[in-house]
């Protein structure tokens, strides 16, 4: 029976009322319409979208292992809250996901629920405000899975010397997801589909803001494809310049000839300016701006020789160098967000031996943390909750205090309430987003 409406109580029995937020946002990212006819069920009392609900219920605790789905047999507050018919077991919920992950368009559709969760609902992206100009940013990375005395397809050595996986993800300023895609663990950043992976992240991230995107993304996906590929897509970027063999003492007098000091002391000098260079079958030359550093003493000993720092990113804004530079390292926000997803979601070690299992099961991630991004901003709005002043909350936040909270169903007349045992104001702030995604 689903839930129809949500009241105060200071009585509970169950300590995960925050499903009910998680099976509502479930039918709106129109994800039982994404699952329909990809199998042939075997098991017709279950249906397909049980299965893709039961672990959004289980992700969203943190439970990546298909194993988990014991625990609830027979808990009918997890099958009111997240709206199915019946709980499958380990061995249907396993087989099920691998048959729908076999289709080959099944990704893609779980993908396009994750982005359409923010479409029904709205989302609210930081800004990256250069003068007059502003942006969304749209980080572009890599990170690794670590999975370890594994055996499982397509886990292979890293680049840090793990072994595990290296999928990409693509992140809208304050952490919206709008591209994952899990790859082998040798891939190298800008590997074979990557610029179709961009261009993909690209158009979803437009269906979901109006401001123009900035993409930026580190010195591995420093490639000449990738910024003609940008360039005539009229997509703004600031891309870290791999120098490869490039000599650091030419980059040193090209700081001196084309650069302004910013910073001289005893100890160090720091240029900051721009250099234009050609690519191939791009008509006019494109802005790279720099950074170098060249060091005179350290401790206050004296050098022989300064040791000189380049930092180069390709670009193509009009703004000032500190601007730019400033713009790029704020990406560091981007790597939080993997550590969210990996540790605080548990999604490094995926589940299966096999890689489409694991690459549709990446995707199941996806959808539940844009869930939670939408429960996360909602939670910054409201500044009555008790909690310190924030522009972004974590996974962890969000699962500790809106997925694991208190409640109990009651059901009465052909209505099913939840009650929730929680502050006041945590009531207020739960009852309107409920309602609101009701009424989305």
């Amino acid at each position: 029976m689903k839930i129809d409406s949500v009241a105060h109580s200071e009585k509970a029995t169950v300590g995960h009322a925050g499903l009910s937020l998680i099976g509502e946002m479930a039918r709106i990212s129109g994800l039982d319409e994404a699952c329909l006819g990809i199998t042939r069920k075997k098991q017709p009392q279950i249906a397909d979208a049980d299965i893709l609900r039961s672990l959004c219920g289980l992700i969203a605790q943190g439970k990546t292992d298909f194993d988990h789905i014991r625990q609830f047999a027979g808990d009918s507050f997890f099958q009111a809250a997240l709206e199915i018919n019946r709980t499958p077991s380990a061995e249907i919920l396993r087989q099920r996901f691998q048959e729908m992950s076999a289709h080959p368009d099944f990704e893609k559709k779980i993908q396009q629920c994750a982005i359409k969760v923010g479409q029904k609902i709205g989302v609210n992206p930081e800004v990256t405000t250069i003068g007059e100009n502003r942006w969304i940013r749209l980080d572009v990375d890599i990170t690794v899975f670590d999975n370890a005395d594994t055996k499982k397809e397509g886990a292979a050595p890293t680049y840090d010397r793990r072994y595990g996986f290296a999928p990409i993800f693509a992140h809208l300023g304050g952490g919206f997801m709008v591209g994952s895609r899990l790859r082998p663990g040798n891939a190298h950043s800008y590997t074979s589909g990557t610029k179709e992976f961009i261009a993909e992240s690209i158009q979803n991230a437009r269906r979901l803001v109006e401001d123009p995107l900035l993409l930026v993304a580190d010195g591995g996906f420093d490639s000449q494809d990738l910024i003609r590929f940008l360039l005539d897509q009229q997509t703004d970027f600031i891309i870290k310049h791999n120098r490869r063999q490039e000599s650091k003492t030419e980059w040193l007098q090209a700081a001196k000839q084309h650069g302004h000091v910013v910073r001289s002391t005893t100890d160090k000098t720091v240029y900051q300016g721009s250099v234009y260079k050609h690519i191939r079958d791009v008509d006019d030359p494109v802005r790279m701006v720099f950074e170098v550093t060249e060091i005179h003493s350290t401790d206050g000993q004296l050098l022989f020789a300064p040791e000189v720092i380049v930092f180069a990113a390709w670009t193509n804004l009009k703004a000032d160098e500190k601007h730019i530079l400033k713009a790029y390292r704020d990406r560091g926000t981007s790597e939080q967000y993997h550590a969210e997803f990996k540790s605080e979601l548990n999604m490094e070690r995926l589940p299966s031996g096999k890689l489409s299992v694991n690459s549709a099961f990446l995707k199941m991630g996806m959808l539940v943390y844009n869930m939670f991004k939408i429960v996360g901003q909602d939670m910054v709005i409201s500044r009555s909750l008790g909690l310190k002043k924030a522009t972004r909350r974590r996974m962890k936040t969000v699962m500790n205090s809106v997925i694991y909270m208190c409640g109990r169903i009651t059901r009465h007349a052909r209505r099913a309430v939840l009650h929730l045992a929680c502050p006041k104001p945590w009531y207020r702030f739960f009852s309107n987003l409920f309602c609101r995604l009701q009424a989305a």
